[in-house]
């Protein structure tokens, strides 16, 4: 997880692909891994926070995976997959400078 990290904040990219055609978050969810149990949702946090696309690797869908994640057990994976963000980071957009109100509630 932290080297990871450490890619990511070097600019690796999230979506790369492996020379066999996967992504990071594709070769995750692979058929053996999901119903053994070993896939970490912190890895698939990491992922999403840096904008990772759910599934492009065809045949693959975020409703399939999270199926299948609650199949074999993976509540807190599938959990974090059927949220609304995601475990995305958000962006402020169209933030007006008023210093005045930085701090106040």
């Amino acid at each position: 997880l932290a080297l990871m990290s450490h890619l990511l904040q070097l600019g690796a990219n999230v979506d790369g692909r492996a020379s066999f055609g996967g992504t990071a978050m594709g070769s995750t969810f692979n058929d053996e891994e999901l119903p053994s149990g070993n896939i970490g949702s912190e890895g698939v946090r990491l992922l999403l926070s840096w904008g990772a696309s759910f599934f492009p690797e065809e045949g693959r869908s975020r409703e399939g995976v999270v199926s299948s994640a609650r199949r074999y057990g993976q509540r807190v994976l599938a959990d974090l997959l059927e949220s609304e963000l995601g475990g995305r980071r958000c962006e402020i957009t169209n933030l007006s400078a008023q210093p005045e109100l930085n701090g106040k509630t």
